[in-house]
Parts: C-alpha cells; sequence; structure tokens
C-alpha cells in the first residue's frame, strides 16, 4: 500500500490519517453491493440497513415484508409512501405493498343513527359521537394472527394521527376445512 502525504493538521491526528487513507482501499471494494441508489444490486444481507437509511424499520413495514422482493419495493418506494403518511391512502397502499391485497377502509365508525343508511353487521357504533376517529379495515383474505398483531404496530405509522384502530376484519372471506389451513391457533375465526 503506497504512503500518502498529507497537510500537517491530518498527519498530526491519527484519526483524520485513518480516514485519508480510506481511499487507498477504495478500488478493492464490490462497490456494486454497496450503491444504495442501485437497490436491484444490493447484496440481501445489507437490506436492513439500506431500509433503516429510509426510515422503514420498525414500525413502518419492514418486519412485515415476507421476502426481499417485498423488502427491495418497499424500501424503493420509501420516500413516496412518507411524503402521503397520515392519509387514508397510505393506509390502503402499505397493506398492498406488503401483500395484503385490496382492503375496505371504514372511517367514522361513531355516531351512526337508526335511518337505515348503513347495515350495521358488528361494524358500526350508534350513538356515540366520540367515537368518530375509530376506523376498521375489512381484507379481502384471511390474515394470521400475528400478521395481525404485526400491523396493529404498523399501521398507526401510516395512518392519520387522530384514527385509533377497532379491528381488522376478514369475516367475509371464511377459512374452510380445506386442509389448506392449520387450525392450531394460528388463525381466528374472522376477525382480529
Amino acid at each position: 500500500m503506497a504512503k500518502l502525504k498529507y497537510a500537517l493538521i491530518i498527519a498530526q491526528d491519527p484519526r483524520f490519517t485513518r480516514l485519508a487513507n480510506l481511499s487507498l482501499g477504495y478500488r478493492k471494494l464490490a462497490l456494486t453491493k454497496l450503491m444504495p441508489r442501485l437497490l436491484e444490486q444490493v447484496d440481501n444481507n445489507h437490506l436492513e440497513l439500506l431500509a433503516e437509511s429510509r426510515s422503514m424499520v420498525g414500525s413502518d413495514g419492514y418486519w412485515l415484508a415476507k421476502d426481499n422482493k417485498t423488502r427491495r419495493k418497499l424500501i424503493k418506494d420509501a420516500v413516496f409512501l412518507h411524503r402521503r403518511k397520515g392519509t387514508p391512502w397510505a393506509v390502503r397502499e402499505i397493506c398492498r405493498r406488503l401483500g395484503f391485497g385490496e382492503i375496505k377502509l371504514i372511517e367514522g365508525l361513531g355516531g351512526q343513527i337508526y335511518d337505515g343508511s348503513i347495515n350495521h353487521k358488528g361494524i358500526y357504533m350508534y350513538g356515540d359521537h366520540r367515537l368518530w376517529a375509530h376506523y376498521s379495515i375489512i381484507f379481502n383474505r384471511p390474515i394470521t394472527n400475528t400478521e395481525a398483531s404485526l400491523l396493529r404496530e404498523t399501521l398507526p405509522a401510516f395512518a392519520p394521527a387522530r384514527c385509533v384502530l377497532v379491528r381488522l376484519d376478514y369475516q367475509d372471506t371464511p377459512l374452510y376445512y380445506n386442509g389448506k389451513v392449520n387450525f392450531d391457533g394460528d388463525y381466528n375465526f374472522g376477525m382480529a
């Protein structure tokens, strides 16, 4: 390795010298694995670091992504999702991106009256006007209890700050006794 000559201020402090010497090993680095802008080429082992740099770890959805393809897509669109946080669109979009498909978002569950305009079905709360900011999500497919608990931690990061998640519902997509789902506690019957 070549010995470089540095300015006096760099040469006096070994920390600055080590930092300046990093340029000598630059050509030896596998740049395709370290370039965060080329997301498709980043090694799978570095995805979590990249997600952290884009604020997508923790409750922002990274832990719910099932595979590396989903994780890469989530990291790629992180800025797009962060710009729209706090909107109903963001709640729908994060559910789509995490593989839960299209959802039905029902807002304003409280303060309903018996005038025939809505079907009760256990979703709405009649008369209590304090529940105006409560919402429910209805899925088109069953979700496991583990997915439901992780979603309960993720959704507040994308929902409007005033909103409160009441329930995750998939009663319209029942579980069948056809051998595809084991009834071992991973699923419950319709609501999480």
